[in-house]
């Protein structure tokens, strides 16, 4: 069984470096050219992220993500306009990802960091 877990937690990490990597340019095209089309799909990736992050019991993941997909929501709703602060905090949150992945991929656990500031960011 833990073999199982592992293998899945292994391709969690692979398919969410593939989503990373997309995501940090369509951040970008967001910014210099916003398009709902896209936000939906930046948005989707995001909630991918978190539903996974959030079943296999990654908690720092999860709200981290969650926080970053309701920003995104606001953005799709209409509710705040793409903005560079807006940007520059969503690829702050990408590259926590990525931190967070890289302390699971390591030790099978998602680090010390708690990303209060990014979260406080992202809500603010």
């Amino acid at each position: 069984m833990a073999e199982e877990i592992d293998e899945i937690v292994g391709e969690f990490i692979v398919e969410c470096r593939e989503i990373l990597d997309e995501l940090d340019n369509e951040l970008v095209s967001l910014e210099q050219q916003p398009d709902p089309d896209l936000l939906a799909r930046i948005f989707r990736a995001t909630h991918t992220i978190k539903g996974t992050s959030g079943f296999l019991g990654f908690s720092t993941l999860e709200r981290v993500t969650h926080v970053g997909e309701n920003l995104l929501s606001k953005l799709r709703d209409g509710e705040l306009q793409v903005r560079p602060p807006i940007v520059s905090a969503l690829l702050r949150m990408l590259d926590a990802v990525r931190a967070i992945l890289d302390h699971v991929e390591q030790s099978g656990a998602e680090g010390p960091e708690d990303y209060a500031d990014l979260v406080a960011d992202l809500v603010a």
